[in-house]
């Protein structure tokens, strides 16, 4: 029951925020709005699904390797049932605006170690390392920056991507991705931790610039990959100093 409260608590969440997104942007869509929440919340559920159900933990280690997994299987579904095409999503390697690129890549390694030296999350090993540089950048920017913003726009049955910033959105969805790191809900309780969702949530916003202004997710998966190594190994040299 918690798991199904904490879905509709999610969802309903991230359809208000959209729907607050479509008061500034005209392009978002109420359907678009709804389409977004309810993959978000799904992909979500999916992640979580090794937890739950133990014959889809495949892959052992400490880090959820088989649920990241199952959300980038989920979002392929997802791209191509709804035929949103790779200009839509930002699934290309072409980039514009390369000096842009460089310097994002060179802040978000900087901003990572900063927070590691902050939080200071104990030495990483091989494992933690590996995942942290694949497979939340790859599975958490698809789906945050590449689905979600296309669903509001609603860019169905293989509609370009429009033209220019999407403000609104890119605020909007990084609120939703602040909200998955901070959202909690157990034993009939909500919680929620400001300090988990406030960092994604910043982040997030100079992501989504990137991505919309290069035009391709291909920089902010390498930004978030190589932020969340920084923050570990950072935090690793914090803590035995």
């Amino acid at each position: 029951m918690d798991t199904l409260i904490s879905f509709l608590l999610f969802v309903s969440i991230c359809f208000v925020i959209s729907i607050l997104a479509k008061t500034i942007d005209k392009r978002i869509f109420v359907f678009g709005a709804l389409l977004c929440a309810v993959y978000l919340g799904s992909d979500d559920l999916i992640t979580g699904l090794p937890h739950v159900v133990k014959s889809l933990n495949v892959i052992p280690g400490h880090w959820n390797w088989s649920g990241k997994i199952l959300s980038l299987v989920f979002s392929l579904i997802v791209i191509v049932a709804l035929r949103l095409s790779p200009d839509a999503v930002g699934l290309k390697l072409k980039q514009e605006h390369a000096a842009v690129a460089w310097a994002a890549i060179a802040f978000f390694i900087v901003w990572g170690a900063c927070l590691g030296m902050l939080f200071k999350p104990g030495v990483p090993d091989g494992e933690t390392l590996a995942f942290q540089a694949t497979m939340p950048g790859l599975a958490e920017e698809i789906a945050y920056r590449g689905i979600a913003p296309a669903l509001l726009l609603l860019l169905l049955n293989r509609k370009p991507h429009i033209d220019g910033i999407p403000w609104s959105v890119i605020v909007a969805t990084s609120a939703m991705f602040g909200l998955w790191h901070s959202l909690s809900y157990s034993n009939g309780t909500p919680g929620f931790d400001v300090m988990s969702g406030l960092f994604p949530f910043i982040g997030s916003i100079l992501g989504g610039w990137v991505r919309f202004k290069t035009k391709s997710l291909l920089i902010p998966i390498a930004c978030h990959g190589l932020a969340n190594v920084a923050f570990h190994v950072a935090g690793g040299l914090s803590a035995g100093s």
